[in-house]
């Protein structure tokens, strides 16, 4: 069988990275115009093949041969380097992939207007460029627009779409169109199974799909990106300046490139104060808006009118404040609670100012599920480089049955999977309690705490007999929390 052959170019921190993490299977020739990178190469991998010579040379681009290469990687650090070997590469070659790191915004946006791949120098480097090569993604150039709006990706056994059936995936961009699975073409109803090593055909905006096939192909895609670019943030009028102090800080973290903050009638009061309290270098690109609609209406008004590119719903502790004499105000607070995330089709953060987010807390429990806060916690600690803790909650003994315990011994050994799935460190805290108040004694241990809303099902009646564990964790945290939608609002 013949060999996947790829043309690094650039032998510097990252291209001796990438050399050390991409399987011994491929075949791998490297470019540097250093003269003692022969050297250096072959002390890290005896089996690379090295060229020395100037990658911005179309004469040694043919002697690299990159016609017949499966992919060329541009890893050096000069930005001018890169993006004129990109040119030359896309005017003179058919490489049949090409992939660059990106230092400046300038610069990424220079490669991509190129057709090129891009992995930022700073959140990903080596591990996302390997991912590139190892999970296979393509995109359809030569059909509609050519700006990688048709992609044909790979599944993952890993992926969190394997084996889920496609009415789960509520896409709101894109669109799934053939699989393609060993010699046979199907046709995807709602109720088609998406299987490991399938082949599938995406259509839709170009900045989802890449997001889409990162997901498909187990490639950590920077949080939120995965559900859009827009942080929408409600204000009630009562929001404190280390509220928008935690929003610029979101904004310094994560790829959010816009924020558009939603004012009611009681906030539009202080416009003066929000314009001051948000003119920050991060938030360069924002606006304030006064409506006069509910704080749901509002935002589902908002994600309709910037085509769904809500990545972040951001509202502060107060809107879940609650009064201990109306009953029905407790359950509107609640109900709203619970209807934000899926109305939102993003994650919500209930802000109360615990940043920067150096320690992340997932609690698993019953009435708690794990696999979708675990994953996301891990998605962000890829970028943060944060500890991420998994508190799983044994139920007491004398109350408990068989399956309890049972189901306890399951949730350990899935945090145990994921983190080896993962490749990342995930430290497991147990503790013996109910849900609630086992979470409440260590708060203040931790920064940030994600919960998956996906299994939370509020009731207005009889909650003595049943508590709401989601709720009562929510409102009483003194952290700030980040909800996650369910599998069917993912993208």
């Amino acid at each position: 069988m013949k060999r996947n052959r790829f043309v690094i170019i650039g032998a510097g921190a990252i291209g001796q990275e990438l050399l050390t993490k991409v399987s011994k299977e491929y075949m791998v020739l490297c470019i540097d115009i250093n003269p003692d990178a022969e050297t250096l190469i072959k002390k890290i991998r005896a089996d690379v093949a090295v060229l020395i010579g100037d990658a911005t040379s179309r004469l040694v681009l043919e002697k690299a041969e990159v016609n017949e290469a499966d992919g060329v990687i541009l890893t050096t650090s000069n930005e001018e380097v890169n993006i004129e070997t990109a040119r030359i590469l896309t005017e003179h070659f058919q490489a049949k992939r090409i992939i660059s790191v990106g230092i400046s915004s300038g610069a990424t946006g220079t490669l991509e207007d190129l057709g090129i791949e891009v992995e930022n120098i700073f959140t990903a480097g080596a591990t996302g460029i390997r991912n590139r090569l190892e999970h296979k993604s393509r995109a359809a150039h030569a059909i509609g627009l050519g700006k990688n709006e048709i992609l044909e990706v790979e599944v993952h056994p890993n992926s969190r779409l394997a084996n889920k059936p496609v009415r789960l995936l509520a896409p709101l961009r894109w669109r799934l169109g053939i699989i393609y699975r060993s010699d046979n073409i199907i046709i995807p109803s709602g109720s088609s199974i998406l299987k490991p090593h399938d082949r599938v055909v995406v259509l839709g905006d170009p900045a989802v799909l890449k997001t889409v096939s990162d997901i498909l192909t187990f490639n950590f895609q920077q949080f939120p990106l995965e559900y859009g670019s827009t942080m929408i943030a409600y204000l009630t009028g009562n929001e404190k300046e280390q509220f928008f102090q935690e929003i610029d800080y979101l904004f310094s973290i994560f790829p959010l490139k816009k924020a558009v903050f939603l004012c009611s009638a009681k906030a539009a009061k202080r416009a003066d104060d929000i314009e001051y309290l948000t003119t920050t270098d991060n938030l360069k690109d924002r606006s304030i808006e006064k409506t006069s609609l509910k704080p749901l209406a509002a935002i589902q008004q908002k994600a309709s009118e910037i085509n769904n590119d809500q990545g972040l719903v951001v509202v502060s502790k107060d809107a879940l404040i609650d009064s201990p004499y109306f009953l029905f105000t407790s359950y509107s607070k609640k109900r709203f609670l619970y209807s934000l995330p899926r109305h939102a089709s993003c994650p919500v953060l209930i802000s109360r100012g615990t940043f920067p987010y150096e320690k992340m807390l997932v609690p698993c429990g019953a009435g708690l599920r794990l696999q979708n806060a675990l994953e996301t916690s891990l998605e962000i600690s890829s970028s943060l480089h944060n500890e991420v803790t998994a508190l799983a909650i044994k139920p007491l003994k004398y109350i408990s049955s068989e399956e309890d315990l049972q189901q306890f011994e399951e949730r350990k050994k899935t945090i145990s999977e994921i983190s080896l799935m993962y490749k990342m460190s995930i430290t497991t805290e147990t503790k013996e309690g109910n849900p609630v108040k086992v979470v409440q004694g260590v708060y203040n241990d931790y920064n940030l705490m994600v919960i998956d809303t996906k299994e939370w099902a509020p009731r207005r009646f009889f909650s003595f007999l049943s508590p709401d564990i989601i709720w009562h964790t929510v409102k009483n945290a003194s952290i700030s929390t980040l909800l996650i939608p369910p599998l069917a609002e993912l993208l």
